[in-house]
């Protein structure tokens, strides 16, 4: 087993290119309105920005800067090909190109026939290293339009969901992976998610991208799986110049947007805000793990050598993504901490911090030694050296019947010796445990499971004496070990537990087993069953319908609802809200 190798801490890396004039501006008299000012010893570079019109100028410091003679394949070898080898370990890399419109990202991540951009150079490196080895490479290919996710490289268009697993990790569900054997087979399929990205004219740009285009290598070995994202953003437009209309103000508007988000992930990034806000759009959810994320990211800034303030705005939010940290792990594979934390002190000082003095009382009695580890314990009440089982409680029902309560509190573990004393009314010579109200019941009891019986309606026509019996069968009880036979022989009523105890026990029973009764729904239900549910709509219903082809019962546990893209307290809300309508 590979041992866990210590996280290392790395800032994104941001380096700025000036795309050349353009045809329409090769007649233009103005100097590029940014130029190199000097280089640092570390390998940090400070640009100058200036403005031909005004006295204004600023200088930046960056990590590389890449001049208008400067070719494409240069930036992949001294800043994109150092990621590549990371990614056969196990770790993810980000690339992702950033600017206005017309500033040249497109070309730096796609390039031409005769000069390959950022995308064909790494997956040209990634198949050669590759070669002779049991790795193999998917590609993944998808645009972030108009706020949703569309696969490039299905026929028909179809939107993916973004989700997080239980652990955090984004999750795209319905994204095709597609095997990659050699670079001609890239190409085809690569130009096929191309031609169907949107994109289209503006004031500005002849082919103006009209999404965010996100473009997966997936590396799969016997034991690690890493990623390398190249990413071409969509540029921000100032619609004065751009003159967009209808659709087009839509579009324009949506990515505006979506980068106006990327600018305050990295604001709240570098002020080390506790939330960050990366739901604020789709763009930042799928670069969640770039910024502040465990991959490798590398940011280049595309810049236009004659508009000053988009270089401006370019390059203030790169020089900030410079102070963004991701945290990565090299290590092949994790393995669990063999450090156990302790939850205990953990629970204790929150609730210290809370002022919650009668929760840390309450606390102190469940986890001493001699409690009982249910959710009513008793041990923080004295124990007489002896348990007496009291008489039976009286209750009234709406007959004005009598029917009996059956408590247990903590003396249920007191070694039998304790009970042997005289004057006891059943003598126990065994330890005992308590046994909570199954969701199976057992062969004697043939009013069905507890959370039924204790959350159907009390119907005022039934006969007082079924009712007797069918109250008697939901008090919590305490029972020997289960028999061979399954019986369930009450030894007696301990003495002990107030009114408050009795309730807390059975809200505590009543909770766990609305909890299984839930995720038991999940297990076997239809589509349209699924559906009905608070917070499950169609999409969650036929993912877990898929999940459940995998595994009978894919839901064990609250956090395995996180598989389906539910966060904590999205659960919480939906069972309270179904606990809530069981008594409307």
């Amino acid at each position: 087993m590979a041992t866990a190798a210590a996280t290392q801490s790395q800032p994104v890396r941001v380096v700025l290119r000036v795309r050349p004039h353009l045809p329409s501006e090769a007649n233009s008299a103005e100097a590029p309105c940014v130029g190199l000012l000097g280089s640092h010893p570390g390998g940090d570079v400070t640009v100058q920005l200036k403005d031909q019109y005004t006295s204004r100028n600023e200088c930046y410091k960056l990590d590389a800067f890449f001049g208008q003679e400067s070719r494409v394949c240069e930036i992949f070898d001294q800043e994109v090909s150092a990621a590549i080898p990371g990614i056969f370990e196990g770790t993810n890399a980000t690339v992702f190109a950033y600017g206005a419109t017309g500033s040249g990202k497109t070309y730096t991540m796609q390039g031409t026939e005769d000069l390959p951009g950022l995308i064909p150079l790494a997956v040209s490196t990634v198949l050669a290293l590759c070669t002779g080895t049991w790795c193999s490479v998917e590609i993944s290919y998808y645009e972030v339009y108009m706020e949703r996710c569309y696969d490039l490289l299905e026929p028909k268009a179809r939107e993916i969901m973004v989700l997080d697993d239980k652990d955090g990790n984004l999750q795209l569900k319905g994204l095709a992976w597609v095997p990659v054997r050699s670079l001609e087979e890239f190409h085809e399929i690569y130009s096929i998610g191309v031609q169907r990205r949107k994109v289209a004219h503006t004031g500005l740009n002849d082919v103006s991208s009209r999404s965010h285009a996100v473009l997966s290598i997936r590396i799969i070995t016997d034991v690690v799986k890493g990623k390398l994202n190249l990413i071409d953003l969509a540029g921000n437009e100032d619609n004065r110049r751009t003159c967009n209309e209808g659709i087009r103000l839509q579009e324009s508007a949506k990515i505006n947007q979506s980068l106006f988000a990327l600018s305050n992930v990295i604001s709240a990034l570098n002020k080390k805000e506790p939330r960050i806000p990366y739901r604020e759009s789709k763009l930042t959810r799928i670069l969640q793990d770039s910024l502040g994320g465990n991959s490798r990211a590398v940011m280049i800034a595309c810049l236009n050598p004659v508009e000053y303030q988009e270089v401006v705005h370019t390059v203030s939010l790169a020089a900030r993504s410079r102070h963004v940290t991701n945290h990565m792990s090299s290590a092949s594979k994790q393995e669990t901490p063999k450090d156990k934390v302790d939850m205990e002190a953990k629970l204790r000082a929150w609730l210290e911090s809370k002022g919650k003095t009668k929760s840390i009382q309450r606390m102190d009695g469940l986890l001493s030694p001699n409690a009982i580890k249910t959710p009513l314990s008793m041990s923080h009440k004295k124990q007489s050296a002896s348990v007496r089982v009291s008489g039976r409680g009286k209750a009234m029902d709406q007959d004005g019947g009598k029917i009996k309560k059956v408590l247990f509190d903590s003396a249920a573990r007191i070694p039998a010796e304790n009970f042997h004393r005289e004057g006891t009314q059943d003598i126990v010579n065994t330890t005992k445990k308590v046994v909570l109200p199954s969701l199976t019941p057992c062969k004697e009891d043939k009013t069905g499971s507890s959370l039924r019986k204790a959350l159907s309606p009390i119907s005022s026509n039934m006969d007082p004496q079924k009712q007797r019996t069918a109250d008697d069968s939901n008090c919590l009880m305490l029972l020997e070990p289960r028999t061979p036979m399954g019986s369930c022989n009450i030894v007696g009523k301990v003495t002990g537990a107030t009114p408050l105890d009795k309730f807390i026990a059975l809200g505590s029973n009543l909770k766990e087993s609305l909890i299984q009764q839930y995720l038991d729904f999940l297990n076997v239900a239809n589509k349209e069953e699924l559906q009905k549910l608070k917070g499950i709509g169609e999409r969650r219903a036929e993912y877990i319908l898929e999940l459940r082809e995998d595994s009978p019962r894919p839901f064990k546990s609250l956090s395995d609802l996180g598989n389906i893209g539910l966060s904590s307290k999205q659960i919480q809300d939906i069972l309270c809200k179904t606990a809530t309508g069981i008594f409307k």
